[in-house]
């Protein structure tokens, strides 16, 4: 079955972008959830330099050639399933090639991963202000994953993780990568703020990349 697309869309001044994009997938407490963003299976692929399949559609619709799918078992990460898109009957299709590439596998554990990872589900929200719409869910899965490993996790409403990053950056700024993360983040504040009538000041901005800046979920 050929999976969907995510649409992002960003408002500028009533203008619309849209840029389909395939997740990736999570399989945690029987449950699937996307991962949309660049995930570790892509880099264990590349780094084991096997062959693209001659069949494999390659597109800017996903992260690459493949499409991954990942399990939390006993707190721990593992890939297991890759896809790639093909074209079968005139229709575009999906086709796994695990087995391919590792036929003595069923998983692969992810050892090498450490890293805050939020896979956000439920209900959307859209909140316009200023000619510009922010769009956020009603639930989010919060990991802090290191070798591999699932350390720490929250499982919070969108007004309960907006409470853990204010404190996670209230933490942070008492620290010497604070001030090193106010030089090295002016370009990209200022092209997040490129297109908003309401600019967001620095502290805001860090505080909205949080996890991108701090190795632990601890308070």
């Amino acid at each position: 079955m050929m999976k969907n697309l995510i649409i992002f869309i960003f408002f500028v001044s009533c203008k619309v972008f849209a840029t389909p994009q395939i997740p990736d997938k999570l399989i945690y407490n029987g449950k699937e959830y996307e991962w949309n963003s660049f995930s570790p299976g892509h880099k264990y692929i590349e780094d084991k330099k096997n062959a693209k399949p001659k069949d494999a559609i390659e597109t800017s619709a996903n992260y690459g050639t493949y499409i991954m799918t990942y399990t939390i078992e006993n707190d721990s990460l593992f890939l297991t399933d890759i896809e790639i898109l093909i074209e079968k009957d005139g229709q575009i299709d999906d086709r796994s090639v695990f087995k391919d590439f590792f036929p003595a596998q069923s998983k692969i554990f992810m050892d090498f991963y450490s890293n805050i990872q939020t896979f956000p589900y439920g209900k959307e929200f859209y909140t316009t202000k200023n000619h510009w719409t922010d769009i956020y869910f009603e639930n989010y899965l919060v990991f802090e994953f290191k070798n591999g490993r699932a350390e720490k996790s929250y499982d919070l409403s969108h007004r309960d993780l907006l409470k853990l990053k204010k404190k996670l950056f209230s933490r942070f700024k008492k620290t010497v990568e604070y001030d090193k993360a106010v030089i090295e983040q002016i370009d990209n504040l200022n092209s997040f703020n490129e297109f908003r009538q309401k600019k967001y000041k620095m502290d805001e901005y860090l505080k909205l990349i949080i996890f991108r800046l701090v190795k632990t979920l601890k308070v």
